[in-house]
């Protein structure tokens, strides 16, 4: 199937369809599709950050859950 023929068809779904939670999702798929990557809107510092933390995880170099909240005081 080529891709007017798909297009053609999600049309022709979409203008029977009724169901106003699948219409949200699809608007809410089509708004994310259209903001684009979230990762390209990142600061620099916000991109240094995340590599930081991926490189930390690479390493071993992580805290559970337990330990990271103990440090702030709480127990779970």
């Amino acid at each position: 199937m080529n891709t007017e023929n798909i297009k053609l068809e999600l049309l022709d779904w979409l203008k029977k369809l009724n169901d106003k939670s699948i219409l949200t999702s699809l608007l809410q798929f089509k708004k994310a599709n259209e903001t684009g990557d979230w990762f390209d809107q990142l600061t620099d510092k916000q991109r240094e950050s995340l590599e930081q933390g991926l490189n930390d995880i690479k390493k071993g170099d992580t805290l559970t859950s337990t330990k990271f909240w103990a440090s702030y005081g709480r127990k779970i």
